[in-house]
């Protein structure tokens, strides 16, 4: 559903303000201070103070850990309250779920190198936030074993590698899989978003030859009767959300190693795998979802945090470190008062959430089926 980046980028949202004394506590570090939105959680409530929450801290529990915990621990809570509110329960789900794209081999067919790379082209068929593919093992069937090589991930995007992963085969005319996760987000807030990935080798590099697989045709896919019909429904059920295109591109095109070739040479072969087979998952993630909406969950987030402090400081056994009225006040804060109609505060922050506008205009519809181009969803 969302990664520890949107935790990040949410705890940034509202910040803690340094004690009136800082003899008394020293001032916070910048991590724990920054606000954009200009508010502090010692706003939301007259209790949440640095020094009530640090008599109540035991000695070796350092209060800035202790405030950046909260304050994690805080916001996934809210966000998974969302998730609830808002319906987008469905939003986790996996749309397929570590598949490989072939179980089987064509040996005798091997692939004549010509100083070429070689590789597929991932490239995600949505222009919007949520969908992730995730290549969880690399496959590679080579005739030889092969000493220690480099796979290379390149993109669109950027004008080196982003990234290259050694593999190593000691058999002969098997696959020798390299467990190497591969996330690509079509929209992850980097300088990334929006890139076609292509991860290869290069043919001068191999010892001996990759081994063609040629039942598949990776444009059109299986067959529909193919293995029972089984391999067409594993592989659209892949395809139908990525595009995977095998290509080459000739030696005499090649930049020096490590740098992204013009796509402009690339020649497709969708009959031709170059040896490679994956392990990948299609799934929902809406990490840059929640942070492009982080200013509309201020509220919300300040009074969640307040509300777990309170809580501890009603808990907490050490009544000498708070005067019993705060602490009295506190439970009648938490609980609400009938004959003021004073609302729980735990209320308070259902409501803040419940309240929280989300743009859901760019969300991918596959992930969140009730979101609508150019509509804005929160309650009254």
């Amino acid at each position: 559903m969302f990664d520890n980046r949107a935790i990040a980028e949410l705890k940034k949202v509202v910040g803690w303000r340094d004690h009136w004394d800082i003899t008394e506590i020293p001032a916070l570090s910048a991590a724990l201070t920054t606000t954009e939105s200009g508010q502090y959680y010692q706003d939301y409530h007259p209790s949440v103070r640095l020094d009530y929450i640090q008599a109540l801290l035991p000695s070796n529990y350092p209060l800035a850990t202790f405030l950046d915990d909260i304050e994690s621990s805080a916001i996934n809570q809210m966000l998974e309250k969302m998730i609830t509110q808002k319906k987008l329960n469905n939003a986790g789900m996996d749309l397929a779920r570590n598949d490989l794209i072939y179980d089987n081999i064509l040996k005798d067919r091997p692939i004549i190198n010509e100083s070429r790379f070689v590789g597929v082209e991932f490239s995600l068929n949505s222009d919007s936030i949520g969908l992730r593919a995730v290549i969880h093992r690399i496959g590679l069937y080579l005739t030889v074993a092969q000493p220690s090589m480099n796979l290379y991930l390149y993109n669109s995007l950027q004008p080196k590698e982003v990234a290259k992963y050694s593999y190593t085969s000691a058999v002969s005319d098997c696959f020798t899989w390299l467990a190497q996760q591969v996330t690509i987000d079509y929209s992850d807030g980097s300088d990334n978003s929006g890139a076609v990935w292509y991860l290869g080798y290069y043919q001068d590099d191999l010892v001996g030859q990759a081994v063609l697989y040629d039942s598949l045709n990776w444009k059109n896919g299986y067959c529909r009767t193919c293995g029972g019909g089984d391999r067409s429904t594993k592989y659209n059920s892949i395809s139908r959300y990525i595009t995977m295109s095998p290509f080459y591109v000739e030696g005499v095109n090649l930049p020096a190693v490590g740098t992204m070739f013009d796509t402009d040479d690339m020649v497709k072969t969708p009959s031709t795998n170059y040896g490679f087979n994956f392990n990948i998952s299609i799934v929902c993630n809406l990490t840059q979802f929640w942070i492009d909406n982080r200013s509309t969950m201020t509220n919300a987030i300040g009074k969640i945090v307040a509300l777990k402090v309170l809580e501890m400081m009603k808990a907490s056994s050490q009544v000498s470190a708070i005067e019993q009225n705060v602490q009295i006040n506190i439970i009648r804060d938490l609980e609400g008062d009938s004959d003021t109609r004073q609302v729980p505060f735990w209320a308070q922050v259902e409501r803040a959430v419940k309240t929280t506008n989300l743009d859901q205009a760019n969300v991918n519809s596959t992930c969140v089926p009730c979101a609508r181009k150019g509509a804005i969803y929160g309650a009254v």
